[in-house]
């Protein structure tokens, strides 16, 4: 099997990646808590059965569980993205007032 090409991409290309696939990640776990919602109206207006419910209570606290550790592991990658923007802008300081756009900064003068 090939190693998979990976294109060149400059630095705010990759920012913008990184931050696309938190976003990505994100809506996934939005559809995965939609449908154990559904799941849970679908088996409780159908089973009354204690143990029916209790299983069905410990296969959804597994699924929450697990979309709490990859909320934490997105929001530990979203700081990370900040921080290293942070750190760039230190780099690049802004332009003074009456300097013009740079790096996507706005003069402080315009209105």
């Amino acid at each position: 099997m090939s190693m998979p090409v990976i294109p060149e991409r400059d630095f705010e290309e990759s920012v913008i990646d990184i931050l696309e696939s938190i976003a990505l990640e994100e809506a996934a776990l939005a559809h995965i808590l939609n449908a154990e919602g559904e799941k849970i109206q679908k088996v409780t207006e159908k089973v009354s059965n204690p143990g029916d419910l209790i299983k069905l209570q410990k296969s959804v606290k597994e699924i929450l569980q697990m979309i709490i550790k990859k909320e934490m592991l997105l929001q530990f990658k979203f700081e990370k993205v900040v921080d290293l923007l942070e750190m760039m802008e230190e780099d690049c300081p802004k332009p003074g007032p009456g300097h013009g756009h740079k790096h996507g900064h706005i003069r402080d003068n315009d209105n």
